[in-house]
């Protein structure tokens, strides 16, 4: 009002300019017009990236004004997380990673070494002063795995991280930092309880897994069928209907399946919910799942059935139904009978049975011992369009022993038509897979079987065509594959033997009865030590780990896994296998200097070894912080009487173990390497 009474009594026009710019200016809005060149705004997180890594107390003022530019950043409060715990500030620390992990899941991925992004000195120090603090403290627990998590000492902070879960009771990011592709703890937990029929433990786990996560149709329906065991029939069909609307076919039905949910409840809700009086859709619907569950194919199919007669259109009974027939799932329990839904008697939880983690090598060892089912339970996790060659070779053989010939036929030509020349024609590629001959002969006869019946159908001639080519018995191949090739002339994978087999390296067989079928744990090991001589690593260390299945007695074969595991870079399992070879040896009793390595006499190539033994040296220059390659480098030079080497490496391991009672073996090798090296 000021301004517009001095204009008409009369202000000069220049003076009114100069305060109306002024006025503009003071009121953030854009000026009318600007003199010079515009100032860029300063980048204050790379400010303060760069005073961290120098150590500058800068780095606090820049990360708070980086922060205030975008407060719920990813980026921004993991620099100021860094900060703070470089500043010693360890409950502020933990607040802010808590923040960037809420904002983003993976902030911590693909990250630099700590060893880059601030002073060595300073975080050892911090790491001293927090491990003790966080003992009992979950989130400087949570603090403290991810630090290590960030220096790539997995090890030592998946066992922080385990006790910042443990000490909340439930903890998402610890659990998603634990493990990011197999989701929390949780999960875990309730799996777990519902295999040993703890219900109100299943709902508590999965009610937090689904909190972490919402989008998880999985989460959903075990919390539901946790409800559904536990009489709270009207709970679990209001629940499922997060589990429709939020399911993916090719996810959640394996997962159900693998629930292996074996006690009376979850079957006898089943039946409650099918056979309820006025029983509408979403009882159909929900048997249908819970019986799907518990294994009871059958029974599922007609809980579906009903609910389809109610709506024909039903998405999710639709895709259950379909997915039963393409996985050929049709029948109950053999000689189990429904159980009464009115028995007062108590009931008693059935053992928790054992898991085997989903990896390839856990279905490999199931494979040994002829636990076909429950490899084919851990090779459904990789089983897709996708998935490598081996997987669908491993899904013959388990195919095979279960008796389902027409479907490992499929596998067996996804795998032939992926596979190069050289593994489709591998002598013994199908009997190392067994722990025994009589394992072998047992799988090999559901095909000797089947093509003894009908001579005439190729099916069972071509599989049995391939197991007397890893025989090398080549005439015997091309004899089981004349049937293939007349009933399926145009079949690629009957072309391609018939192709192979017409080279001139198999007219012959390998000798006049093919080759041995009975390779013992001693030629398993001269395997190993060839495949490691020509550099083939991963082929050394299945051979090896056969062999210690056969006879974990064999000498050597330890220190075959340990050399194995250095040449591949894994630093953390060699590092196992050194302490087991400690035990072997009876290094608690002997003297450092009688400790046997032979690492060096593994390698025909001292250049090969050289390029390994750098490859460690630039890990333990990566993870200053960490213990494991630096004691494992230590160890090493103290073997190779580098003792200089040796006592530098064991000083830092030294200085970075944060744990109560070290290894009194490996306190032995750094006293050693220090008297020598002085």
């Amino acid at each position: 009002m000021n301004l517009l009474l001095r204009i008409r009594t009369g202000t000069p026009l220049s003076q009114w300019a100069s305060r109306l710019l002024l006025a503009c200016l003071l009121s953030g809005a854009a000026p009318l017009f600007a003199d010079g060149p515009e100032v860029a705004a300063p980048n204050w997180l790379a400010k303060a990236k760069s005073a961290l890594a120098a150590g500058s107390p800068d780095c606090v003022s820049h990360a708070t004004q980086a922060l205030k530019s975008d407060p719920k950043g990813a980026v921004e409060n993991r620099q100021m997380a860094l900060v703070m715990s470089w500043a010693g500030h360890f409950e502020d620390a933990a607040r802010y990673l808590r923040r960037a992990l809420a904002a983003d899941p993976n902030a911590l991925l693909n990250q630099p070494k700590l060893a880059t992004q601030m002073p060595v000195a300073d975080l050892r120090a911090r790491l001293n002063q927090l491990a003790p603090k966080a003992e009992d403290a979950p989130e400087l627990c949570f603090l403290t795995g991810a630090l290590l998590l960030l220096d790539g000492d997995r090890p030592r902070a998946l066992a922080f991280l385990v006790r910042a879960e443990e000490l909340a009771g439930t903890d998402g990011q610890a659990s998603r930092l634990l493990n990011e592709k197999e989701g929390d703890r949780n999960e875990l937990r309730g799996l777990a309880a519902l295999r040993a029929g703890e219900w109100d433990e299943a709902q508590r786990s999965f009610m937090f897994a689904a909190l972490d996560a919402p989008g998880a149709a999985e989460y959903h329906a075990g919390l539901v069928v946790a409800l559904a065991a536990a009489n709270e029939d009207a709970m679990a069909i209001k629940l499922a209907d997060g589990v429709y609307a939020r399911y993916r076919l090719e996810t959640l039905m394996p997962w159900l399946r693998q629930l292996k949910v074996t006690g009376e409840a979850v079957v006898q809700a089943a039946e409650r919910l099918a056979k309820a009086e006025n029983a509408g859709l979403a009882h159909h619907r929900l048997a249908a799942l819970l019986y799907f569950a518990g294994g009871w194919y059958r029974s599922a199919r007609e809980a579906g059935v009903q609910a389809l007669l109610l709506d024909k259109l039903d998405d999710f009974t639709h895709d259950l139904q379909t997915w039963m027939e393409q996985q050929h799932l049709s029948d109950d329990p053999q000689g189990v009978k429904l159980p009464a839904t009115d028995t007062d008697e108590p009931k008693q939880a059935p053992p928790a049975q054992e898991s085997v983690p989903p990896t390839v090598e856990g279905a490999r060892k199931l494979i040994r011992r002829g636990d076909y089912t429950e490899a084919l339970k851990v090779l459904d996790h990789f089983t897709t369009e996708q998935a490598e060659a081996e997987i669908y070779q491993l899904l013959f053989v388990v195919l095979v022993g279960r008796g389902e010939l027409s479907d490992a036929s499929a596998a067996f030509q996804a795998w032939f038509m992926k596979e190069a020349d050289a593994e489709r024609m591998k002598l013994n590629a199908l009997r190392e897979m067994f722990g025994s001959r009589e394992l072998f002969e047992a799988w090999r006869r559901q095909i000797t079987l089947v093509r003894d019946a009908d001579p005439n159908v190729g099916l069972p001639r071509l599989l049995n065509c391939y197991v007397e080519i890893t025989r090398g018995r080549y005439a015997s191949a091309r004899d089981e594959l004349v049937v293939a090739k007349i009933e399926s002339p145009a079949n690629l994978t009957v072309q391609a033997l018939d192709r192979l087999l017409q080279q001139a390296q198999y007219q012959s067989d390998v000798t006049p009865g093919g080759i041995p079928d009975d390779p013992s744990p001693t030629v398993l090991r001269g395997k190993a030590d060839r495949e490691f001589r020509a550099g083939n690593f991963d082929a050394a260390k299945a051979a090896y780990l056969q062999a210690m299945e056969a006879d974990s007695t064999l000498p050597y074969l330890t220190a075959g896994l340990l050399r194995c595991y250095f040449a591949l870079g894994d630093y953390d399992n060699a590092v196992r296998q050194l302490q087991l070879l400690f035990t072997e040896q009876g290094m608690a009793e002997k003297q450092t200097r009688d400790f046997s390595l032979l690492l060096e006499a593994g390698y025909d190539s001292q250049e090969v070894f050289r390029s390994h033994l750098d490859a460690l040296i630039a890990e333990c220059e990566m993870r200053p912080l960490s213990t494991t390659p630096w004691l494992l480098y230590g160890v090493i030079q103290c073997t190779r009487n580098e003792f200089k080497a040796a006592r530098d490496a064991l000083q830092i391991w030294y200085d970075n173990d944060t744990s109560k009672q070290r290894d009194p073996v490996l306190l032995k090798f750094y006293e050693y390497a220090r008297k020598r090296a002085s």
